[in-house]
Formats: C-alpha cells, sequence, structure tokens
C-alpha cells in the first residue's frame, strides 16, 4: 500500500521505479557516467599533491558534472540524509577497487562536530562503510579531527579553496597508521584541497602510503 501511494522514485530522473530497482532506474543505470578504473601517481590530476603525501591512485566512481542530473546523488547523500544511499555508492566504488587497492585501513575525511552534530551523520564515514564491506578492510573514523569549521568550498576558486582549508585538521592517534597504507574516502574531490590538506596530517605519522578515493570526480 505504501508504495501504491508513495512510490519510489529514480534519485536521478524522477520516474518510478519498479520491482528489483534501487535508488535509479535501469536507463539511468546504463547512462551512469562511471569514471575511468584509476588514476595513478603519474597522472596529471594526483601532481597537485605534494611529493610526501602524494597518493599512488584515485580511485572514482563516476564524472562529477554540476550540470549533469547525477550530481542529484551527492546531493541527496550530503543533505537530504540518504545514508543507506551513502553506503550502497561506496558499496559501488568498493566494487571497482576490488583487487586492485592495496590500502590496508580507510580513513574518512572527518567533519567538524558541529557540522557532524547538526547534519546527523559524516557522509564521507557511510560511504566508507560501503567500500569497508566489499574490500574487507577496517575503518579508521578517530585518527584525524577537524578542529576548524570552515565555510563551504561551494562558489570559491582554486587558491581560496585552499585558504580556507589551512590547518583544519590535527592528527590525533599516530600508532594506528604509521607506516599502513591508507585509503582516504570523501564524496567529491574538485581541486583536492581539502584531502590535500588532511593527507598532509596524516604523512606526520610516518611512512604512511596513501591512495584516495571518491564517489564523483570533477571533470
Amino acid at each position: 500500500m505504501a508504495d501504491l501511494f508513495y512510490p519510489s522514485l529514480c534519485l536521478v530522473c524522477g520516474k518510478c521505479l519498479v520491482r528489483g530497482e534501487k535508488y535509479l532506474c535501469s536507463h539511468c543505470l546504463a547512462d551512469f557516467p562511471f569514471a575511468d578504473e584509476a588514476y595513478s601517481a603519474s597522472d596529471q590530476v594526483l601532481e597537485v599533491f605534494d611529493h610526501v603525501s602524494r597518493p599512488q591512485c584515485l580511485y572514482a566512481l563516476f564524472y562529477y558534472n554540476k550540470y549533469s542530473p547525477y550530481r542529484k546523488l551527492i546531493y541527496a547523500v550530503k543533505y537530504l540524509s540518504y545514508r543507506k544511499l551513502g553506503r550502497y555508492l561506496g558499496r559501488l566504488l568498493g566494487e571497482r577497487m576490488k583487487g586492485k587497492c592495496q590500502a590496508d585501513c580507510i580513513v574518512p575525511v572527518p567533519l567538524h562536530k558541529k557540522r557532524e552534530r547538526k547534519r546527523g551523520f559524516n557522509q564521507a564515514h557511510e560511504i566508507a562503510c560501503g567500500v569497508s564491506e566489499v574490500l574487507g578492510i577496517e575503518i579508521l573514523d578517530d585518527v584525524v579531527v577537524r578542529i576548524k569549521n570552515n565555510v563551504s568550498q561551494a562558489g570559491k576558486n582554486a587558491v581560496e579553496r585552499q585558504q580556507n582549508v589551512e590547518d583544519i585538521f590535527k592528527l590525533r592517534d599516530v600508532q594506528k597508521i604509521a607506516g599502513r597504507h591508507v585509503l582516504l574516502l570523501d564524496d567529491v574531490i574538485t581541486t583536492g584541497a581539502t584531502l590535500r590538506s588532511c593527507l598532509q596530517v596524516l604523512a606526520e605519522a610516518g611512512n604512511v602510503t596513501f591512495s584516495l578515493g571518491c564517489l564523483g570526480k570533477t571533470l
């Protein structure tokens, strides 16, 4: 009865979902803008990171375009509290990384405690849970904290984005990540400013190897 009066809709095109479909209709899933398998450290997209903290690989689920209807997936996870969608997309990302990613732990990019309390959850953690289900590696969500509640990066240019994320993270538990291969996860990567700031702090633990994962990679 609930499905009859309140049918589930595709989050991309808005059409009613049929039995067996989840979040996306078959047509939108078939047209899903999947990203390349992975970017390596030699690719230009990773050259913006410092040599010490430069990731070995970047894994992205799809190409993010603010004019594409698929941007609604990110919006739903971040602002409409679609936590299960975050885990679902995380599992899709994990499947693309299976057999390729050599990381032995996952660190979701932390939110400031005030923003997480207001939102009710950290979307990066939900994505990490989905990836962890597929790859079977542990999540370390307490090794780094966000100590500044900086404003959103939306609408800022590359220089402003970098200035906005300076000194916003603090390493809290060196022992847990020293000498390990960390997969740092976030929802979207644009200029990489937030991830770069977090990587620099994690690198302070010493002898840490990095990979990056995200749902959306801007073109």
